[in-house]
């Protein structure tokens, strides 16, 4: 992926997140992720030149990664168009989202830019450790979004927690929906609190320790913690409304059938007693 000539010259990829195992174009590299979701970071090679044009990259969720090695032959202008560069990706007051430092790597990211200051035998370790954090980051404001879109329904089925009426069998497969739903959200969360522990023991000490520095830069431990009990809440909730709902299902299939058996039996009686006054007759 690094060239030779590159330990004194900044380089620059484009970074796109493809589901499942990809294989990187001509050029390109590809890093492999596997939590919070399985997916394959693919890297392809920019301009430097060009990806400092860019205010944010021209696909959608990609991530511009610049890396600026250390040596006098890094031109001071570069350096200052990069700090500029990844500064706008920060709030109205132009800060970096997140700053870390570790030994001798030191990052700014930004949600859709990152610039990385490394050795040439540390670009891939901080490669691995930002890829891994821009998407557990990117999960956990997915999943918070979809809890806040979540209250209104629950909210609105609050009613299925007791007493249900015959009517209320008609909201089954909604109720099959949002189960199905929460249920994904459970597992969504399960998978990022797996990403933030970094149990894999494949993973290098440094990456980790940097995944560690940006995820507490943006409090993403305490995202994930404060999402867990919501989601368990929304997970419980819906579990209880499809047993009640199932349990009155039941209980209205054996009255049929209680009822179809006494009918039955009637039937049986009747036509008994009518053979006994056709033998008295």
């Amino acid at each position: 992926m690094l060239e030779a000539e590159a330990a004194i010259a900044p380089q620059a990829w484009r970074v796109e997140f493809a589901e499942g195992a990809r294989i990187a174009p001509d050029g390109g590299d590809a890093i492999t992720i596997s939590e919070p979701r399985s997916v394959t970071a693919v890297l392809t090679p920019l301009a430097t030149s060009d990806a400092l044009a860019e205010v944010s990259p021209q696909t959608a969720g990609a991530l511009i990664v610049i890396w600026m090695p250390p040596g006098a032959n890094t031109p001071a202008t570069i350096e200052r168009d990069v700090d500029e560069w990844v500064r706008g990706a920060g709030t109205e007051r132009k800060e970096a989202n997140a700053r870390a430092d570790v030994r001798t790597l030191r990052v700014a990211w930004g949600r859709n830019r990152t610039v990385v200051y490394a050795n040439e035998g540390d670009v891939r370790l901080a490669l691995d450790a930002i890829l891994r954090f821009s998407l557990a980051q990117r999960e956990t404001l997915a999943l918070n979004a979809a809890m806040r879109s979540m209250w209104p329904s629950i909210e609105a089925d609050a009613t299925f927690t007791h007493a249900l009426t015959p009517r209320d069998r008609k909201k089954q497969p909604h109720i099959n929906e949002m189960t199905v739903t929460v249920t994904r959200m459970k597992i969504a969360w399960l998978r990022l609190k797996a990403s933030l522990e970094q149990v894999d023991p494949a993973l290098a000490e440094p990456s980790k320790r940097l995944f560690a520095e940006l995820a507490a830069a943006v409090f993403l431990y305490d995202q994930v913690d404060v999402l867990g009990p919501k989601v368990q809440f929304a997970l419980d909730h819906y579990e209880i409304a499809n047993t009640r709902l199932i349990d009155m299902t039941l209980v209205r299939q054996e009255r049929i059938e209680s009822i179809a058996g006494y009918g039955m039996i009637i039937v049986l009686l009747v036509f008994q007693t009518w053979l006994i006054f056709q033998d008295l007759w």
